[in-house]
């Protein structure tokens, strides 16, 4: 059905007859898949059997058929419209009731909204059709597909027909619809012919011919499918003899200047060679030449293709998802996130380094503010009464934020210009109104982050009362629970046992504030509580103000690369205002707020004209280099690249900072003029890793956190490298990172490392593997009756009933709050008790299951007894009949 609609033009079909050319369709597909004829790698009948019995077994396939049959697909080289055909295959298609499948295929997409009603015909949307096409794996429309072909040459056309082991001979046409009827996708038709052909075929139809082979292959294809071809034959034949009237604009020309130089020199190219315009000279030269030409913002970006202006979207901090027109639509509504109103930003001037004598004043940036009265937004007598606590400022915001529930950071600019706030550093700004209102006991704003954008949401809650945040928090536990994961929040709520641990724990986190680094390894077996205990000290490090990253180790993050862990853990650094991405750009923010806020308690301005703004500027600056030369102390490019995020936001130059952000983060896709730009050489090496770390710590530190607490989680994955060399190097990263805590070259982190017993007393693969890590790590010795929590390692005991028996009757509990339902009636203490030997009936006091699906299970009880009235836990036990010698019987049940 789908296929019909999308070959029809217009994606739109009559009503009348559809069902009978669906039912024709089927057939010729069926009629297709018995003729099928593929290179002698593929083997049609081999995969046409497993479809059969995937389909034979429920009328379904389930995901994991889908995984198979997706690998056996990749193996056999079998291309997705080729799966497509060979699904109708008669073994298969006589499995179906066609009549009754129609009807409901043809409800289902109906009433999914996929396909629409207009008229007397079915039609699709247009993105609605973009997204169908790449699931079905359709490149191009065949009508689309087969005017590409035909701009081959038969020498071409036979190449293509030879490589696939297909009939050379017959006419033009014969050798297109057979190509066509192979299902050979255009994107492997175009690969075997040469990038020379490839160019030409571009140049005869105009379309772009930079680029890597693939590249140009792109270009074609969307020339084709966007139809391009029909529409500028008649063009060709005669020359304007008037130039065209002038279109309309829609953006400030300073604007579209910086947008346009934000592109590379081959793709301003690009555009005026499509708009027949003049392509030499210098870029600016360039620049001015489209800016002074007759072409809109519009019709100029259309020349580019959608990947060029995705990622002129990312330099801009845009969203970079969606159609072609919507980016262009977010480029052209693009406002700079610092307006040209002082001279001082529009005459502003690098910062020098802190070899220079001083900064002229008139040369430096100041911040945007102004004295005018602006009239206050609705809603601010309410947000000033009810925190008095806030400034001026911080008090507009809010009060926006509540009347509007959700504002992103372009909306912030808007906000800052429009009410004259001296904001500059939005997202410090932002995370310092969520903190204070944290201390207040306020948690009003939350974040949510596409990329490095924030996207600012109003939560409420300053009216709530305790019993209603009480069963929210209860029901996010067992929502977390009931899916096997562990809960985000409020992990003390659930916590039992450990009490030792947590509480040396939470006690050495706090000492790294006083500029010290730790280290400790968390020992135990799968479901000991390892990510669970490492998940409530991250909630109780975020609650106390602390910085936090999460890594995984995995092939992806290996640790046997040390640059590849400290981008890790950028990736997965967190703060207590902004938990769902990387926060490095707010902390970043954070430091020059702070250093600001302090420079004008120091000096004791208030900025409350031009020239206390700019003797604070001047200050600010002042401090700034005397930070940034104690930072070169540390690692020398890092302050320069520092130095260049703060020059980028002054300035509201967003592509210097963002590459300043991604060398610092480790990046190594920096072209050699961005590295120029940022001040800096080459790229980040294991031999100033560390480095970078404690200039990070540092900057932490200065942005009024507390410190860094990083988690490294499942060490025991370092075992299964498939290479010894890998598994050496990972080892020897662990005993340099211990090193740097253990001698306090990593002041105010906490490393907290897990693993299961098998990586710590493995010998051939594990840390034992490795003498000077395990003299290191190991206990020299260890007694049955004592332990001690000052050793680098911390061993949790596997799960036993008591602690069992704690964790269900708390979960009894929580279940009841979150559904506001009498839980101990339902599941009294006695039901809970007898379920609890049930579980460790074969291990004694011990428990030999792991714990989440324990829990999930007792969980899905609770369910139950709740969706199902005078249901109770006792009906779920075991009757005392049973043989439990019977291990049959126990599983069964």
């Amino acid at each position: 059905m789908l296929n019909l609609i999308l070959q029809a033009p217009d994606y739109a079909v009559g009503i009348d007859d559809f069902r009978t050319r669906v039912l024709d369709y089927i057939k010729e597909l069926s009629t297709r898949a018995g003729q099928s004829k593929v290179t002698a790698e593929k083997n049609p009948i081999l995969y046409t059997k497993i479809l059969k019995k995937a389909w034979e077994n429920d009328g379904l396939i389930d995901k994991n058929e889908s995984q198979i049959l997706e690998l056996l697909k990749f193996e056999l080289g079998i291309w997705d419209r080729e799966h497509f055909t060979l699904m109708h295959d008669e073994s298969i298609i006589g499995l179906w009731d066609l009549e009754q499948e129609y009807y409901l295929a043809r409800n289902t997409l109906l009433a999914t909204g996929i396909v629409l009603t207009s008229g007397n015909r079915y039609v699709m949307a247009d993105e609605v059709a973009e997204q169908i096409k790449k699931v079905f794996g359709i490149e191009i429309m065949d009508s689309s597909y087969k005017r590409l072909l035909a701009g081959l040459s038969r020498e071409d056309l036979a190449l293509i027909l030879n490589y696939y082991a297909l009939n050379v001979s017959g006419t033009k046409d014969a050798m297109i619809d057979r190509i066509l009827n192979s299902l050979i996708p255009p994107s492997e038709v175009l690969n075997q012919l040469h990038l020379d052909s490839l160019r030409e075929l571009c140049r005869r139809s105009a379309i772009q011919i930079s680029g890597i082979k693939s590249t140009v292959i792109a270009n074609i294809l969307q020339f084709f499918d966007q139809n391009l071809d029909l529409v500028m034959a008649p063009a060709v034949q005669q020359a304007p003899v008037l130039p065209p009237a002038p279109e309309l604009r829609e953006m400030d020309a300073e604007i579209y200047s910086k947008i346009l130089l934000s592109l590379t020199g081959q793709q301003l190219y690009d555009i005026l060679a499509q708009s027949n315009l003049m392509t030499s000279g210098s870029k600016e030269e360039k620049v001015k030449r489209i800016v002074d030409s007759y072409l809109s913002e519009r019709s100029a970006l259309n020349h580019l293709r959608k990947d060029d202006i995705a990622q002129l979207c990312r330099k801009f901090t845009l969203q970079s998802s969606g159609s072609k027109q919507e980016l262009i639509d977010r480029l052209l509504d693009y406002i700079p996130p610092v307006l040209p109103i002082p001279r001082e930003i529009v005459d502003y001037q690098p910062l020098q380094p802190a070899t220079s004598a001083s900064i002229d004043p008139k040369e430096s940036a100041s911040l945007p503010i102004s004295q005018e009265s602006v009239p206050v937004p609705s809603g601010f007598d309410d947000v000033n009464a009810k925190f008095p606590g806030l400034n001026q400022e911080e008090k507009i915001i809010l009060a926006i934020l509540k009347e509007a529930k959700s504002i992103t950071e372009q909306d912030l600019e808007r906000i800052v210009a429009k009410h004259k706030l001296s904001w500059f550093l939005h997202k410090a700004h932002m995370a310092e109104l969520m903190a204070k209102l944290k201390r207040e006991g306020k948690s009003l704003i939350q974040i949510k982050s596409v990329q490095n954008t924030n996207i600012y949401q109003w939560i409420g809650g300053e009216n709530a009362d305790d019993q209603v945040v009480g069963k929210k928090s209860a029901r996010d536990i067992i929502d977390a629970l009931r899916h096997g994961v562990v809960p985000k929040n409020n992990l003390n709520l659930l916590m039992v046992g450990q009490q030792t641990a947590k509480t040396h724990l939470s006690e050495i986190l706090l000492e790294v504030n006083s500029a010290k680094s730790h280290f400790k390894f968390i020992r135990g077996q799968y479901g000991s509580g390892k990510t669970f205990l490492c998940s409530w000290l991250k909630e109780f490090a975020i609650d106390n103000e602390f910085a936090v990253s999460f890594m995984n180790i995995s092939h992806d993050q290996p640790l046997s690369d040390l640059p590849v862990f400290f981008s890790g853990m950028i990736a997965g650094l967190r703060t207590p205002e902004k938990l769902d991405s990387s926060a490095l750009v707010d902390i970043l923010e954070s430091w020059l707020l702070n250093i600001h806020n302090k420079t004008a308690k120091i000096e004791g301005i208030v900025p409350a004209g031009p020239d206390s703004i700019k003797a604070l500027t001047r200050a600010v600056e002042k401090t700034i280099e005397v930070e940034l030369a104690n930072l070169s102390g540390i690692e020398p490019g890092f302050s320069q690249a520092l130095r260049a995020f703060y020059e980028g936001k002054v300035s509201g130059d967003l592509e210097l900072t963002a590459n300043a952000v991604a060398w610092i983060t480790g990046s190594r896709s920096l072209s050699a003029q961005a590295l120029r730009d940022i001040g800096v050489k080459g790229y980040l090496e294991p031999s100033n890793v560390f480095a970078r770390m404690r200039a990070i710590l540092e900057i932490i530190s200065g942005a009024r956190y507390k410190g860094l607490l990083l988690l490294v989680d499942e060490l025991e994955l370092v075992r299964k490298f498939p290479h010894a060399r890998q598994r050496e190097q990972a080892l020897e990263t662990l005993r340099l990172l211990i090193d740097e805590a253990g001698k306090n070259a990593l002041p105010g982190c906490l490393l907290i490392f897990t693993g299961t017993d098998e990586f710590f007393e493995d010998e051939r693969y594990g840390l034992r593997s490795y003498e000077a890590l395990a003299e290191r790590v190991m206990t020299p010795f260890t007694h049955q009756s004592f332990v001690s929590m000052r050793q680098p390692i911390i061993s949790l005991e596997s799960l036993d009933s008591e602690r069992l028996n704690s964790v269900v009757l708390k979960i009894r509990d929580l279940y009841g709050i979150a559904y506001s339902w009498d839980a101990q009636q339902f599941a009294d203490d006695a039901s809970i008790s007898q379920l609890i030997q049930e579980w460790t009936l074969f291990g004694e006091e011990s428990v030999d299951r792991k714990p989440r699906p324990i829990l999930r299970e007792f969980i899905q009880m609770l369910d139950l007894c709740e969706e199902n009235k005078g249901v109770s836990l006792s009906q779920f036990l075991k009757k005392p009949n049973l043989d439990i010698a019977s291990p049959t019987t126990f599983h069964a049940n």
